[in-house]
């Protein structure tokens, strides 16, 4: 889940075909080759831009990439109609809001010859229990990165990012993510709540926390908090656990790692969550969307992407292929761990979740 920043010199020509297109850019036809283009919609850093080439290789699809930085503004681009976009990955509640919207089509399994391949476990899940709509693409979890060289004895509880005491050795130097949900849920699970109470006394605390905290902050980051991680200007963040493993081991070309960032689950929870490939309504090249969806669910495929993006594949046949690198990393706790489950949950879109805007429009707004 976050993540922005344009991938490569690939990604930078993509955005700007994208632009050359207005709105009409999704009206590729339906062909699922000989020419055809699909849009795709996409977090940033967050697909490794060589599967791309690959795809259009194998398939004589050409896939153009634009990127966005949170689900609700992805959601309501696309709710105005005319978005261009064939391709998205809403995470899982998004996927429930825009399947109950009518945004997104129905995936014709027919289609979908490598579907086997993903993990039956991450399958059927509360936000689209038959994977009508979607098919998980990457899995994760969001807790605290942190450098170890600021913080020698290690990080365990939220009360490094909420405490005042604490925030104030790393005043201008801490970040929390630019999500509605993911920082007034980190709040809540400060105060020993679920992410997802909607109890107006525990959010009021919570929005308190949020207000307190916000002078110690550099900024609200989903984008780039990795990099500067990596580089030293950020010492501790909240994060999601692949962006802190890129912040660790760097992005091949893009930037150098920090082998001094480590991830952490706080021991008062965290977040589960899982981003999805889903075709949209609208999109004129369904055709050419399922062919996509299936190239990257192959095992080969996913296990390269998972490299690439630094996030645990749901993809069960590509995980004997992910590094031995990768693993050890994963091992540290950069995925979780049995153990860790226990401590995650899932944010969900119930009725009069709608308080988490108003409340996040609160907290950024004074």
């Amino acid at each position: 889940m976050s993540r922005a920043i344009k991938l490569m010199g690939l990604l930078a020509a993509a955005v700007v075909a994208l632009a050359a297109c207005g709105s009409q850019g999704g009206a590729a036809g339906g062909a699922a080759g000989g020419g055809a283009t699909l849009y795709f919609y996409n977090w940033g850093d967050y697909i490794d831009p060589t599967l791309l080439e690959k795809f259009q290789a194998e398939s004589g699809v050409s896939v153009v990439v634009d990127t966005f930085e949170a689900n609700e503004p992805m959601i309501a681009k696309v709710r105005a109609g005319g978005s261009g976009y064939d391709v998205v990955v809403p995470t899982d509640y998004a996927v429930q809001v825009m399947a109950t919207d009518g945004l997104l089509a129905p995936l014709d399994k027919g289609q979908l010859s490598n579907l086997g391949n993903l993990d039956p476990a991450l399958m059927g899940l509360y936000f689209d229990k038959t994977n009508t709509y979607s098919v998980p693409y990457i899995y994760g979890t969001t807790g605290i990165a942190y450098s170890r060289k600021a913080f020698p004895d290690g990080v365990d509880s939220w009360a490094a990012l909420f405490d005042p005491a604490q925030l104030e050795k790393v005043r201008g130097k801490a970040s929390m993510l630019d999500d509605e949900r993911e920082a007034p849920g980190a709040a809540l699970h400060y105060l020993g709540e679920s992410l997802n109470s909607t109890d107006p006394a525990m959010l009021d605390q919570a929005k308190g926390l949020l207000l307190a905290q916000k002078p110690f902050l550099a900024t609200y980051n989903s984008s780039n908090f990795q990099r500067l991680l990596a580089s030293g200007e950020y010492v501790i963040a909240q994060a999601y656990n692949g962006d802190a493993l890129l912040a660790r081991r760097g992005l091949e070309e893009e930037f150098s790692g920090n082998p001094d960032i480590a991830f952490v689950i706080p021991k008062e929870g965290g977040t589960i969550w899982m981003d999805n490939l889903a075709i949209l309504a609208e999109s004129p090249n369904k055709a050419a969307a399922h062919k996509f969806i299936d190239f990257m669910l192959r095992p080969d495929i996913a296990a390269r992407n998972a490299e690439y993006v630094g996030y645990p594949t749901p993809n069960k046949a590509a995980r004997e292929q992910v590094s031995e690198e990768m693993v050890a990393l994963y091992a540290e706790g950069f995925a979780p761990d049995e153990n860790t489950y226990d401590r995650l949950e899932w944010i969900e879109r119930n009725a009069g979740a709608e308080v988490f805007s108003e409340l996040w429009a609160q907290v950024k707004g004074q």
